[in-house]
């Protein structure tokens, strides 16, 4: 009797899990049929690099706009209503952007660039193999003055004339310097933007920073090498992370730290970079905190009627060091 339970247990499994329906997206219309598009900007600006500054606009769209999503394979790479076929249907591209230096009061126009950017996801084994890469195009605001520069503590507001939208949207934001690497026993910052480490190491890199930014980008590469007369890169990861509060609350300075040793040891002769990308507040809350991107802890950015909006204002700054890998001892 048991074997016959079980063995009608399985043929109802078989039965239900066979049972397949195409589902219209019009069918869920009530949970999103009244939704309004909303405006979404990120603006960053780079104190190291100030003309890779940029400002993204786009404008959210319900799922059953079928200008945007309209279930074709548009660019013939078997994808449907992917991210980079939907993009260019929902930027902003015909803003008027100013950024003002509120210290100064200098202000700087910005314009719509295409493909200003490539946004880029690689992804890599360990730190000898190989990987893929995927790039999608992007487009945004840029400075077009050769003169504009994003200074060390001053603070900058953006002021955004929307006629996509029929909105004004301003936002403020301080900058803060860049990372300064340090010897964790000494606290003293290195001199030069190189150090060694052996390949059996345990050791870790650590900065400080200004007290008022709790959070970085990390980013580990292999620096370019020429292989089959092309330039390539031997591997790329980027990632977040935060503070240490331990060692912070130790020294009586902002430290962060990041780890070489990962479980195995690190092949001879190798070098890594490793940049420490800063973010200000304003842009590290845009980045950090879990709440919904219009959520008025998450974003400064308000409209005319004093609205919050999606997206944030904020600036990085970048330091990079090389850390080469000698054998051990």
């Amino acid at each position: 009797m048991q074997t016959i339970r079980i063995s009608a247990i399985l043929l109802l499994s078989a039965i239900c899990l066979s049972c397949e329906r195409d589902l219209d997206i019009s069918d869920f219309e009530d949970d999103f049929g009244n939704y309004q598009p909303e405006l979404k900007v990120t603006g960053r600006l780079r104190q190291e690099k100030p003309h890779d500054s940029i400002v993204r606009i786009i404008r959210t769209e319900a799922i059953t706009d079928a200008d945007v999503f309209n279930g074709i394979d548009d660019d013939g790479d078997g994808e449907i209503d992917e991210y980079d076929e939907t993009l260019p249907l929902i930027q902003d591209t015909t803003a008027t952007v100013t950024v003002t230096n509120l210290d100064s009061g200098e202000k700087f126009e910005f314009q719509y660039v295409e493909l200003v950017d490539r946004e880029t996801v690689r992804y890599r084994n360990d730190f000898d193999g190989e990987g893929a890469a995927i790039v999608i195009p992007d487009g945004g605001y840029k400075p077009i003055s050769s003169r504009f520069q994003v200074e060390l503590y001053a603070r900058y507001r953006i002021e955004i004339q929307s006629k996509m939208s029929e909105k004004t949207i301003t936002g403020e934001t301080t900058v803060y310097p860049p990372v300064e690497f340090i010897d964790i026993d000494t606290l003293s910052v290195f001199d030069g933007d190189r150090i060694t480490l052996k390949s059996d190491d345990e050791k870790a890199i650590y900065w400080k920073s200004d007290f008022s930014v709790t959070s970085y980008i990390i980013t580990v590469e292999v620096p370019e090498r020429i292989r089959e007369n092309r330039i390539e890169s031997a591997f790329v990861a980027s990632y977040l992370s935060s503070r240490e509060r331990d060692l912070t609350e130790t020294h009586g300075v902002s430290i962060g730290k990041e780890n070489f040793y990962v479980g195995r040891r690190l092949n001879a002769g190798k070098t890594l970079k490793i940049t420490v990308e800063s973010l200000n507040p304003e842009y590290g809350r845009y980045i950090f905190l879990s709440l919904p991107l219009n959520d008025a802890r998450r974003s400064n950015l308000r409209d005319q009627d004093g609205k919050p909006v999606m997206g944030a204002f904020g600036s990085t700054a970048a330091k990079t060091i090389y850390v080469s890998i000698e054998e051990p001892n």
